[in-house]
């Protein structure tokens, strides 16, 4: 009997084997034991696998209904599933919503109208009489939808009111396709899920009345779920209507608005607040998450409570209307969009990817920046908001708005917003046209939050130099870990930064060199100082993002002996619940008292944010910001909070000091010595405008050389500099002509984009490009071999993984096409006959599996392995020490993020010399092919990088050269 694919579906997923006259074959052995004709499903079984909607065990594979109902039917044929089933879903809805009688009714129907009688339904297969049919997704999502609606409790309205309102979102489509019909109200309700919300303040003295305004997470960020007439009722009528947050609310015309759960607590919150004292409300909305915190209590996940409030650019603006933290207005330069190979730069073609066509523009207007939203202006719609602005000022409103996207965009009416379209007006004068200093604000009393002087216009604060004293020790005696040459390098210069009194530093040394040891070095001799009474006796504060505190713990423990930095004081989980207290207006505060008498504290950058005023009361020794990045953006509450807080020195720890842009280097520097590279406005212009390579390098020696005695204030080193004992990366490119082929739709391509005259075909070119340059016809179901050979890249990657298994050493592939990714671990098993397929690692996988991937990687039996991991996926935060081979199967557009890959093999713990391969297919000699132009871009780009902090994304002026060279190039 010959293998074939059995499928039998179950109440918990459908149950896949590969039988034979011998019986089953473990799914491990599939891609090695099955004839050529079942490959390209055994292929779909490992994408399956690695997406981790299915679980293979034995010769078991059990795959998730709802997987299997998304599978096209040509997915579907290839693992041996039967066709769709011929019905249509007829709907009908039995009693009111509201009584617990309500119950939908779903009726299988063939398509000429008559019933299917006796029809049974497990997960996504439908069985009338002897056969089975597959339920299409729209089908399945419907029937799965009216299940949930009979099966939710009838006392849960939230629930109930919920499963419908999902039902009503997949009908439609299902109904327009001639898949479903549905009658009665289920036909005419509409049924709003909200899960999360932002804020109003409205009235005065007494009637001062807080109004929540609905949203959801999957929208954009300013946009709020319910119409204006519909908002107004639930906001200021229905909301107050009771005393605590109801699970539906009830806004007339069939219209429902639904709140989950979390949303629910939240809300609670906020209508407890609505009947406390104005100051109450005010404090409130001045910081929301500090009181929602406490609300949701300490096992709340920071990502949730962060996406539960919304504070968008409307919120900001109402509570400039109180004094308080309100976003700046500066004038904008445009970059070039750095994510021209798709979605956050996935590559066109890539079909995991999603990308996002372009219009090809290249000189955007200038504009304004209100917090972190740009406005884009012409020179004709700047001179037209100036004019609303002036004559808003006149008429005390607070605000303008401006439609950008298709959405209103807030815009303070204030004498900021003027000073911001004149100084726009005068930056589009010829360059030799005189400048305005902008006029001062007016200061505001009573801020309800710490408030800045930003450096985005005009240097008003500048970072001072004060000599400070010093313990006599070099070492602190509780350092446990001996420093590398560089770490010990890297404390004595934080420890002179310290002694000549410079406000603070940015310690940007490249990923694996020690960043975090260096900087618990530095605060242990600061202890010292203390203990010797030589230094003023101050906590010392470490902010980091949430999922790195733990680790700054263990790393404290690991590298410090008692009494290392003292106790610590846990600002963050339940850590923070004890810290909690109430000031006299109700507001949620901070123990003050605690935090000045604490050792050392350790909080994150959104705790700093939401009790600001209470961390700007202690004054403390230093402050370390881990991955500083986060303090990149100016004008926002999180960058705001950092720049404010009291503290003698500070030290920005971050491997990537520019991401996107120069103004991330400015903003991060400015946190830790104010106005060192001036005032955002002039810095913005002198080096984002044209930026210049030489003068950029002039601007990076500024920064990271001794002048004058006195220590720099950047120090970056690689680790190909700094770790001797490192092997260090051999660069293999692998030039290989494309086949016929691959060469025919190749040039076909570039035979279009010659001629092509619309907008957006330069983009399109060049995703067409990448993806034939990986593979001329991705989804054919030839055999191994002729895969292979169709692909000068896949062949160049199987030469070199010959040799590498030849070896009995390990390789990292790091490829970003899903469906590629499981072609891939297919053929590599088959091919070197592993025991399993290779393991995938994608932005699919979640955080506790990738983890386990990895452990599994590196406990491994010696010998020949592979690894396939996507490059933004698996780019970070992972150690794979026993390959020595990286191979980049697809580029990536930024150097910096492919420089992350490799450093997942080149790092501490790394033993065997790394070769790192980049497969490339070419045309010939004479003809720039896209693969070399683009290599040739990402070593430029790297270069500059490096000697000048020039940013690494990619812009449009070199999607134009890549354009240019390769469409120009003679074939």
């Amino acid at each position: 009997m010959t293998l074939r694919f059995s499928a039998e579906p179950q109440p918990t997923g459908l149950e896949i084997r590969v039988t034979g006259a011998s019986g089953s074959l473990a799914v491990d052995q599939w891609a090695v034991g099955v004839p050529d004709a079942l490959l390209p499903g055994v292929d779909l079984a490992q994408r399956l696998i690695a997406a981790e909607v299915a679980i293979a065990e034995g010769d078991l594979l059990l795959v998730e209904h709802r997987a299997v109902a998304g599978l096209s039917n040509r997915e579907a044929g290839l693992l041996g599933l039967p066709a769709p089933a011929p019905v249509v879903a007829h709907l009908r809805t039995r009693g009111v919503i509201t009584s617990p009688s309500y119950a939908v009714e779903l009726e299988w129907r063939r398509p000429t109208g008559q019933p299917a009688v006796g029809a049974k339904r497990i997960g996504a297969f439908l069985r009338i009489g002897g056969e089975w049919g597959r339920l299409p997704d729209a089908l399945y999502q419907i029937a799965e939808a009216a299940d949930r609606v009979n099966q939710s409790p009838s006392d849960d309205q939230g629930a109930r009111f919920s499963a419908v309102a999902a039902l009503r979102e997949v009908l439609p489509a299902a109904v327009d396709d001639c898949m479903a019909e549905a009658g009665g109200m289920i036909g005419a309700m509409t049924i709003a899920v909200a899960d999360s919300f932002s804020l109003d303040l409205k009235g005065e003295g007494d009637s001062l009345r807080l109004v929540p305004i609905l949203h959801r997470t999957s929208d954009a960020p300013d946009q709020p779920l319910l119409t204006e007439d519909r908002q107004r009722g639930f906001g200021e009528d229905q909301f107050n209507r009771f005393t605590t947050a109801r699970p539906v609310y009830a806004l007339g015309s069939n219209w429902y608005a639904v709140t989950t759960p979390v949303l629910r607590r939240a809300l609670d919150e906020v209508r407890r607040v609505q009947s406390a004292p104005p100051a109450t409300k005010r404090a409130l909305f001045a910081a929301p998450r500090a009181f929602l915190r406490e609300a949701l209590g300490p096992d709340i996940d920071d990502t949730v409570l962060e996406s539960v409030f919304r504070e968008t650019a409307d919120y900001a603006d109402r509570v400039v209307g109180l004094g308080l933290w309100r976003p700046r207005v500066v004038p904008w330069v445009p970059l070039s969009r750095t994510d021209w190979f798709g979605d956050g730069g996935a590559a066109g073609g890539g079909r995991g990817a999603d990308p996002k066509d372009g219009d090809g523009q290249e000189d955007s207007p200038s504009g304004l920046m209100v917090g972190d939203r740009t406005v884009p202006l012409t020179a004709e719609e700047a001179d037209a908001l100036r004019v609303q602005v002036e004559n808003a000022i006149g008429a005390g409103l607070p605000s303008v708005s401006v439609p950008v996207d298709g959405q209103d965009v807030a815009i303070p009416a204030t004498t900021d917003t003027l000073a911001a379209l004149n100084d726009l007006a005068t930056s589009r004068l010829p360059k030799e046209a005189s400048t305005k200093a902008p006029p001062k604000p007016d200061g505001e009393s009573g801020p309800e939050a710490l408030l800045i002087r930003p450096n985005e216009e005009a240097v008003e604060v500048e970072g001072q130099f004060s000599p400070r004293p010093a313990p006599s020790r070099p070492l602190p005696p509780a350092l446990a870990t001996p420093l590398k040459p560089h770490q010990t390098e890297g404390l004595s210069w934080l420890q002179q930064a310290w002694t000549m009194g410079r406000p603070g530093v940015l310690l940007a040394d490249d990923m694996g060199l020690g960043k975090t040891l260096q900087g618990l070095a530095f605060l242990a001799w600061l202890r010292t100082g203390m203990a010797e009474g030589v230094i003023p006796h101050a906590p010392v504060a470490v902010v980091a993002p949430t999922g790195l505190l733990q680790n700054w713990r263990g790393e404290a423990d690991r590298h410090l002996s008692a009494p290392g930095l003292g106790n610590c004081t846990e600002a963050f989980g339940r850590g923070l619940a004890a810290l909690k207290c109430r000031t006299e207006d109700e507001r949620p505060a901070l123990n003050v008292g605690a935090l000045q008498t604490a050792d050392w504290v350790l909080t994150t950058y959104e705790t700093l944010r939401d009790y600001d005023r209470d961390f700007g009361k202690v004054r403390f020794a230093a402050m370390l910001f881990d991955e500083a990045q986060k303090i990149k953006t100016p004008g926002v509450r999180l960058t705001d909070a950092a720049k404010a807080m009291n503290a003698d020195f500070r030290i920005a720890m971050t491997g990537t000091p520019v991401e996107n842009r120069l103004s991330d280097l400015w903003c991060i520097t400015d946190a830790v010595h104010p106005a060192v590279l001036g005032e955002l406005k002039g810095f913005s212009a002198d080096y984002e405008r044209s930026p210049d390579p030489e003068r950029l390098k002039r601007l990076k020696s500024s920064l990271d050389t001794w002048h004058g005695g006195r220590a720099p204030l950047l120090l970056r080193r690689l680790k190909q500099d700094r770790l001797p004992d490192l092997p260090l990366p051999q660069e293999i490119v692998l030039e290989t002509p494309m086949p016929p082929v691959q060469r025919n739709a190749y040039e076909s391509v570039i035979a279009e984009a010659r001629t092509a005259e619309k907008a957006g075909a330069m983009l399109g070119a060049l995703q067409r490009l990448r993806a034939i340059s990986l593979h001329p016809d991705p989804d054919s179901i030839s055999g191994d071999d002729a895969f292979i050979a169709a692909s000068a890249r896949l062949a160049a990657t199987f030469t070199a993984l010959d040799d590498i298994a030849r070896k009995g050493e390990r390789a990292l592939i790091f490829l970003d096409d899903l469906a590629m990714q499981a072609r891939l671990a297919g053929i590599l098993q088959r091919r070197y006959r592993l025991t399993a397929p290779p393991m995938i690692i994608s932005g699919q996988v979640a955080g506790a599996a990738r983890q386990a991937r990895v452990d599994r990687f590196q406990a491994g039996a010696d010998g020949f392995d592979a690894m396939i991991l996507s490059p933004r996926a698996g780019g970070v935060g992972l150690t794979l020490t026993r390959a020595n081979h990286v191979i980049h199967l697809s580029r990536w557009w930024n150097p910096a993020v492919e420089d992350q890959c490799t450093g997942r093999a080149l790092r501490i713990g790394q033993t065997k010399p790394v070769f790192v391969h980049i497969p490339m297919a070419v045309l010939g000699e004479g003809c720039s092919a896209f693969d070399r132009n683009l290599n040739a871009l990402l070593v430029r780009k790297r270069r500059l990088f490096q000697d000048a902090l020039m940013p690494p994304a990619a812009t449009d002026e070199d999607r134009n050269e890549l354009f240019t060279a390769t469409v120009t190039s003679v074939a």
